[in-house]
């Protein structure tokens, strides 16, 4: 197999499917059987046999080799252009760092690109594998489709959860680390919404265009996986909204230690401002100062510093000033 193909398979119509060689590829869009061909997007060669298959317009071809995509349906030809994306559960990534899933689909041939490896596809795949798998394009559809979107589940799921501990800690210790945590959930948070609030509509859209060659049973999976991205939208939307306000109580948390600080900086300094002015104005060294003949008049001194400190610290403590 060449390294553009990934997956090139024909499917027997009872769950399993035969794999074939790159020489195998068709020359025009097959009109019979189901065949998939999986290609990798980042390899020109796939480029190149996908511009030369019969019967594939250019625009279907510069969808699926596009850098950036948004999730579509669209009619394009006699087919079906449809872009999805998946939660990203490669090793060492960010769930959020979503991976797009691309494929133009008809009645018998369905061809898609990715341009990083997506573990819905390769579960599809291992269902053929073991003679457990969809049957036809429209079931690759509606299976890729509903897999896509189960895992995202305990994405969502471990959002809510690490939301939860998080506001039950705020108040806690390692505050900087707090808000950095929530700052990089709400950021996941906004990069899964973005492609989630399209990617609701494509799929709605993708159970309306598809209604005239789907089973009603594989309608009703895409109609599912409709239903269960509104869901993961509305709680995106909750959980933003919760981080918006564990943001407001961090900055509440943080303007109440500031005032504390600034409270007693201000009983300190009232305290202070009159033993500064005494000191200061019996610091003058000048003639007529009182008591500089006197050898007790430096205790004396201090003593009514002391007491005139304390004094005030007894008035506003009677005054209720903290």
């Amino acid at each position: 197999m060449s390294e553009f193909v990934v997956y090139h398979l024909e499917l027997d119509g009872k769950g399993g499917a035969r794999e074939l060689d790159t020489c195998d590829l068709p020359i025009k869009v097959p009109n019979e059987g189901c065949r998939w061909v999986h290609l990798d997007g980042l390899d020109n060669e796939s480029r190149s046999w996908l511009a030369d298959l019969e019967q594939v317009p250019e625009s279907v071809v510069e969808a699926l080799f596009e850098e950036e995509t948004r999730p579509r349906t669209v009619k394009m030809g006699q087919g079906l252009l449809v872009t999805l994306r998946g939660v990203n559960l490669n090793p060492e990534s960010n769930p959020s760092d979503m991976v797009s899933l691309r494929f133009w689909v008809t009645p018998h041939f369905i061809v898609s690109s990715r341009r990083r490896r997506l573990l819905s596809v390769q579960d599809v795949v291992e269902n053929l594998v073991n003679n457990e798998g969809p049957t036809s394009t429209a079931d690759i559809v509606s299976t890729l489709t509903e897999t896509l979107t189960d895992r995202m589940a305990n994405v969502m799921a471990n959002l809510e959860e690490t939301l939860a501990d998080l506001e039950e800690s705020i108040g806690e210790d390692a505050e900087k680390d707090q808000r950095h945590f929530l700052r990089k959930r709400r950021l996941e948070i906004i990069r899964l919404r973005r492609f989630l609030v399209p990617q609701k509509e494509a799929i709605h859209k993708l159970w309306q265009e598809s209604s005239t060659w789907m089973s009603p049973l594989q309608l009703s999976q895409v109609q599912e996986a409709a239903n269960d991205i509104t869901r993961y939208v509305e709680g995106l939307e909750s959980l933003r909204e919760r981080c918006l306000l564990m943001q407001e109580e961090f900055a509440n948390l943080q303007s109440e230690k500031m005032n504390a600080r600034m409270y007693v900086l201000s009983i300190l300094s009232g305290i202070f401002m009159p033993l500064g002015f005494l000191t200061g104005l019996f610091g003058i060294n000048i003639g007529g100062m009182p008591g500089t003949e006197n050898s007790m008049a430096f205790w004396l001194f201090c003593g009514a510093l002391f007491v005139l400190g304390a004094s005030q610290f007894l008035l506003m403590r009677r005054s209720r000033w903290f």
